[in-house]
């Protein structure tokens, strides 16, 4: 009897620890509380300041928005991230989900470790054709899908508003009145020159960082005849358009219009020093902390034959993994991420999906509108693995050139013999 008894609660025990072990949230898999059955997805990013505020508040949004899915992010330090991410990446210890830019996938994509998204995005119904065609290709490897882009960080225009006012050099759309070209904006920034107020400069952008070499790609991407920048693992940038492109930036100093070693053009413009400022999107948060700051944000200028400017996209990538309840658990969040994305606008950036670029929600924000069309205008980088030291090698010889120690021909000729080296290797 006691034989019989002991073999009857064994039996009820072993059904009782089944029926626990499969009940949990439709059935999907649990990395972190056993009890609740929520799938918990580790998710890094690189954002600091604005950015990051931005996302955390996305990733709050989403965790109170349902019960199954329980995202944690990690907001890792800029200057460490991807060697953080490559390194987590070959050691099979990588995140669910992770930022990438579109500019670092041609260096992702070969390592293998990122997933192919077209099975797990058809399973929760990701619809591609929300995604801005500019964006969508920048990131098909293939003629596979190895990210969806969030947004477009592109390199814009702000002008003071009160300082183009008083030059009369405003419509009545608010909106700068110039000349088409180059010499309509040189002129635009001589007249503007004329009235400003004592130690207030015409244009003012970094010349210590990245931004002359992202204005002088954009300049360089408005020509016919420009835009190469690396083809066939050759630098293709040191030709009559390169030279063209970079000798505006440097008449523009030559001429007082825009001053040498600037190291805190954001500041100059922020706090009304500057009259005109080209940086990206990212910026707007900032200005709108100064509420004295009467600004506007368009596009760039054409200044040659084309609409084009800089660009970059902060796009959402699954490293590669064997669970697949795991990784539907993190496109559902990357869907969600997308579809919700003004949020994100509020940070400065244009959202990738043109559904919430279309919406109203959108359109009521102040400022983001006015540049939206710039996500079509962005000449992404070539691919290459050698991109970001490349990029590294433009910005110390345009820098160099900027602040008057090297010429527009010497900094070509020094960058071009240095990028191609590096390619060589």
């Amino acid at each position: 009897m006691r034989k019989r008894m002991y073999f009857f609660l064994t039996a009820v025990l072993v059904a009782v620890t089944f029926l626990v072990a499969c009940g949990g949230s439709d059935g999907a898999s649990s990395s972190g509380d056993g009890d609740s059955g929520t799938v918990e997805l580790d998710y890094w990013v690189p954002f600091s300041g604005g950015d990051g505020e931005y996302m955390a508040e996305m990733v709050d949004e989403f965790n109170s928005s349902q019960d199954d899915i329980q995202v944690n992010m990690l907001n890792v330090d800029w200057g460490e991230y991807y060697t953080k991410l490559r390194t987590a990446l070959a050691s099979n210890t990588a995140p669910d989900v992770s930022i990438a830019h579109q500019s670092k996938l041609s260096e992702l994509v070969p390592t293998g470790a990122l997933t192919d998204l077209s099975q797990v995005a058809e399973e929760v119904e990701f619809d591609w054709s929300n995604i801005s065609e500019n964006q969508l290709e920048a990131t098909v490897f293939d003629d596979k899908n190895y990210a969806v882009p969030l947004d477009s960080h592109a390199l814009i225009m702000y002008y003071n508003k009160d300082y183009l006012a008083d030059a009369g050099l405003l419509d009545e759309n608010e909106e700068i009145k110039m000349e088409p070209g180059v010499d309509g904006f040189v002129s635009m920034l001589e007249e503007l020159q004329a009235s400003l107020p004592d130690g207030v400069f015409p244009f003012a952008s970094q010349t210590d960082d990245v931004h002359p070499f992202w204005i002088w790609y954009a300049l360089y991407s408005q020509m016919e005849d420009g835009g190469e920048y690396i083809t066939d693992d050759q630098a293709s940038f040191n030709n009559a358009a390169g030279e063209e492109a970079l000798q505006v930036m440097s008449d523009m100093t030559e001429q007082g219009l825009w001053p040498k070693n600037v190291t805190n053009g954001y500041d100059l413009f922020k706090t009304g020093k500057a009259a005109i400022n080209f940086t990206g999107v990212w910026a707007t948060g900032n200005y709108e902390q100064n509420e004295e700051l009467n600004f506007g944000a368009a596009s760039l200028p054409v200044f040659f034959d084309q609409s084009q400017t800089w660009g970059d996209s902060h796009t959402l990538v699954l490293p590669a993994q064997d669970d697949q309840a795991q990784q539907q658990a993190a496109m559902e969040f990357v869907k969600w991420l997308s579809d919700n994305s003004v949020i994100w606008a509020g940070a400065g950036h244009v959202p990738a999906n043109t559904a919430v670029v279309e919406s109203d929600e959108f359109n009521q924000l102040e400022y983001r509108p006015s540049y939206a069309d710039v996500a079509e205008d962005i000449n992404y980088m070539p691919r290459s693995p050698q991109l970001w030291p490349s990029n590294d090698i433009m910005q110390k010889n345009f820098n160099a050139m900027m602040n008057g120690s090297m010429s527009v021909t010497e900094a070509l000729d020094q960058a071009e013999q240095e990028v191609n080296a590096l390619l060589s290797k």
